[in-house]
């Protein structure tokens, strides 16, 4: 019993729950169980709460008994990226030097999830300071993929991916300015969604790239990202980081049919990667056809302008954060990390005018349409030893990033669902990106890609 409802969705184990047919305290255990039996070879959290998990379990049984729950993830277990601060619990950021870092209040993504009934099992292991998609942190070790332990699950949000995918949390909520929730999603077979910029609030997320972090659940069904999505979307009152723009029922919309939505496809953005990843992206646009959509020919701006802009902006922004600790303990960082310090302000300023006249051309080349396609990642498994030669060049960081990195410049919500297996047996992603705030039709064209396929009932092998 305690290993099936490891898996069980958020929704069904609302469902369960409000039902009283199982306990908080049971569902925890079971988290608590399959993180036991898998921690060792998976590296996935930087700080584990099992007893303080289970405390919280035993209050939230004891409202089940006395009146209502408090909405779809009551009593529902989940981890949090070591970055949101938790009060009285060490956020790190995946770095050593910051293990005595311990909030004395909540972010906001973990106060709307306290509220909400949800239990905090942990916090995930992480690329420190959130730097690349490698899945390979130095201080607190390689994180590892539940579908290949010799592979990395990719990042930064990798933890939070692998333990989704290995059923050791229902829910993890991640950051992304790059992909770091979308490709790790990809590479571990879960959906991943990253919201519009400024849909979810940032307030006390650590490290804040201010115009480009962005925080979102890692769930095994679109479904379950819709209700997560519900619970952290939206602005709070004295909130900077927040738009004041209405939330819908994301749930509600879900199952509207996709007949007639446009989609649109720039098959010159979407030629790099390997063969399983691009076979399995023209198989999916087939599916999202028989479903009803139109596909429709568009072209973007280049991936490679929008990286060079992303870059500048990313790295003034981030160095901002991080100067004192660049200065004081320089042996932290890479010489990237260094070199952000002495960017020009006239380039930060060249790149931040820039992005909008990127994101004015992304609007034209996208008029016609309600969404766009891409793969999510464009390799079918990520190596800790680094890129191999695709289509006769060797990839890079940036070309790892080429389909995820462009949404975070424009801010645009994006979600990747699982849509195929490669012949070794590896988990492949499709990327959904919709206009400004409309999360709703992502995620009604994501589910109903879902629904159609089996890709998101398979358990990795560990």
């Amino acid at each position: 019993m305690s290993e099936e409802l490891a898996w069980l969705s958020i929704a069904e184990l609302g469902r369960k729950l409000k039902a009283r047919e199982v306990s908080s305290v049971d569902v925890v255990k079971a988290a608590i169980e399959r993180t036991e039996k898998l921690e060792r070879r998976l590296n996935t959290y930087i700080t584990f709460l099992p007893e303080r998990a289970l405390e919280q379990a035993r209050v939230l049984d004891g409202e089940l008994k006395t009146g209502a729950p408090r909405g779809p993830l009551h009593g529902v277990p989940l981890t949090l990226k070591d970055l949101f601060e938790t009060e009285g619990v060490a956020t790190t950021a995946g770095a050593l030097s910051l293990k005595g870092n311990v909030a004395r209040a909540d972010s906001a993504v973990a106060r709307r999830l306290k509220k909400a009934g949800a239990v905090l099992l942990g916090k995930s292991n992480m690329n420190k300071f959130a730097e690349g998609e490698s899945g390979d942190n130095p201080d607190y070790g390689k994180i590892r993929n539940p579908w290949n332990p010799e592979l990395s699950p990719g990042g930064s949000s990798g933890g939070s991916a692998a333990q989704v995918a290995a059923g050791m949390a229902a829910l993890s909520v991640g950051s992304d300015n790059g992909g770091s929730i979308r490709n790790p999603a990809a590479l571990c077979g879960v959906v991943g969604l990253k919201p519009t910029h400024g849909r979810v609030s940032m307030e006390g997320m650590f490290p804040r790239v201010y115009t480009f972090d962005h925080a979102g659940p890692l769930t095994r069904t679109v479904e379950d990202g819709a209700l997560a999505l519900q619970v952290l979307a939206g602005h709070d009152r004295g909130d900077t980081t927040t738009a004041r723009k209405p939330v819908p029922n994301y749930r509600e919309k879900l199952s509207a049919p996709l007949k007639g939505l446009r989609i649109g496809v720039d098959r010159r953005f979407t030629s790099l990667g390997e063969t399983p990843v691009l076979a399995a992206f023209e198989t999916a646009l087939k599916t999202l056809g028989t479903l009803g959509a139109v596909m429709e020919e568009i072209v973007m701006p280049s991936a490679e302008e929008m990286s060079a802009v992303l870059y500048t902006i990313f790295y003034v922004e981030w160095a901002a954060v991080h100067e004192p600790w660049l200065r004081e303990r320089p042996q932290d960082y890479g010489l990237g990390s260094r070199a952000a310090l002495v960017i020009p302000a006239v380039d930060y300023l060249k790149a931040a005018r820039k992005r909008r006249s990127l994101q004015i051309d992304y609007a034209r080349a996208t008029r016609g349409v309600d969404l766009v396609v891409t793969p999510t990642y464009p390799l079918e498994r990520r190596s800790f030893s680094g890129f191999p030669r695709v289509q006769g060049k060797r990839f890079t960081a940036d070309d790892a990033l080429r389909y995820t990195l462009p949404f975070d410049l424009l801010g645009l919500p994006a979600v990747s669902v699982p849509c195929g297996f490669s012949d070794a047996g590896l988990p492949l992603g499709l990327q959904i990106a919709g206009k400004a705030f409309d999360e709703a039709t992502v995620l009604r064209a994501a589910f109903a890609y879902e629904q159609s396929t089996e890709w998101h009932r398979r358990r990795p092998p560990i």
